[in-house]
């Protein structure tokens, strides 16, 4: 692809994505309500394997990048959108009658990943390894949070993901741009990367964090936040399940960080005491796959790829600081195998900077 048509399909792309964020937060540009003293977010997130290994390599989930607006909490959210935040199955996980404190937000996230397979020195394809691949997406997120009179409070999140897979999705670009300007040699496989593909994926996640227990531990406050996920589209297809236990002095009423890829658990918004706060964080999940377009290849058309493995777990370590309406986190994440013939775990960091508007 020659520099002029990759600058007209970028255009395209994101051309594309504001008009439709435009009409997405104009359309409820709403006013929050009085009695609701929470704000909105913007939060600005960057994983890569740099930031695990120390060491200027490129392998398989190498980097993500991710800015995302969440609203303040709304009333006035429109009727179907309403219907669509009553969580299914609520009942069975708790008491209605106990509810003291229903939230509501939407949100717009705007997000590029990068895959490449261990060897980017070599130009041919490399058929033991996963294929070159980038995605570019917009994820729309409607979200609510409730919460009892114990201060147990659950949070479900709808999301739509609308997105591109292949050359438009400027992988290719981004990363070698970034090589040139920090003098690493290029990777030199992209004209093997997995071709366009537009994608749209729908995912429902509910996480449930405890009450901050009367037990302290070396007298920090403790509490366990399991989450669940279901998802479905032609980029991915999996179930999962995870949790992580957090440890701080004052635990802010929140659900932890989020990540990127995949994105499950955590929440973009937060509440923290005044002035500087911390906490440690230790979890996994689990997923359950089906379908991994980064993996299996495109869908419609021929394109290199592996055989996946169906069961993926992640085991992450991080920590939080907190200072007035601004969070930022470090995430490490231990990732098992992923296909068949991957010779070692992965490994890669995330940081995500989120603060209050």
């Amino acid at each position: 692809m020659e520099f002029s048509d990759w600058m007209a399909s970028a255009r395209r792309v994101f051309a594309a994505t504001a008009l439709i964020c435009a009409l997405f937060t104009i359309g409820l540009e709403v006013p929050a309500s009085a009695e609701e003293p929470d704000n909105g977010f913007i939060s600005l997130q960057v994983e890569n394997d740099l930031f695990a290994k120390l060491a200027n390599t490129d392998r398989h989930y190498t980097n993500g990048l991710q800015m995302s607006w969440l609203s303040a909490p709304r009333d006035d959210l429109p009727d179907w959108l309403k219907a669509l935040s009553e969580p299914p199955l609520f009942g069975y996980f708790t008491d209605d009658a106990n509810v003291v404190k229903v939230s509501r937000r939407i949100g717009v996230n705007l997000g590029q990943e990068i895959f490449t397979p261990d060897d980017t020195d070599a130009s041919q394809p490399i058929r033991n390894d996963r294929p070159y691949a980038a995605w570019l997406h917009t994820t729309f997120t409607l979200e609510s949070v409730r919460e009892n009179q114990a201060g147990a409070a659950w949070q479900d999140q709808w999301k739509l993901d609308l997105g591109v897979v292949g050359p438009w999705a400027l992988g290719r670009q981004v990363q070698n741009t970034w090589h040139k300007l920090i003098n690493v040699e290029q990777a030199n496989g992209w004209a093997n990367q997995l071709r366009n593909e537009p994608t749209v994926d729908v995912s429902f996640e509910r996480a449930w964090r405890s009450a901050k227990t009367d037990t302290t531990f070396l007298g920090l406050d403790t509490d366990t936040i399991p989450y669940g996920v279901v998802a479905l589209g032609n980029a991915q297809t999996y179930a999962g399940v995870g949790a992580i236990i957090r440890l701080g002095p004052d635990l802010p009423d929140d659900f932890g960080p989020s990540r990127i890829y995949p994105g499950i658990g955590g929440s973009d918004w937060f509440h923290a005491s005044p002035g500087f706060d911390w906490y440690v964080f230790g979890g996994g999940e689990l997923r359950g796959v089906a379908r991994d377009i980064f993996l299996d290849g495109n869908t419609f058309r021929d394109s290199q790829s592996v055989d996946k493995k169906p069961f993926v777990g992640d085991i992450k370590l991080g920590a939080v600081a907190l200072y007035g309406d601004t969070r930022l986190s470090f995430t490490h994440v231990f990732r098992t195998r992923e296909f068949y013939g991957q010779p070692k775990i992965d490994q890669f960091g995330s940081i995500t900077l989120s603060f209050g508007l």
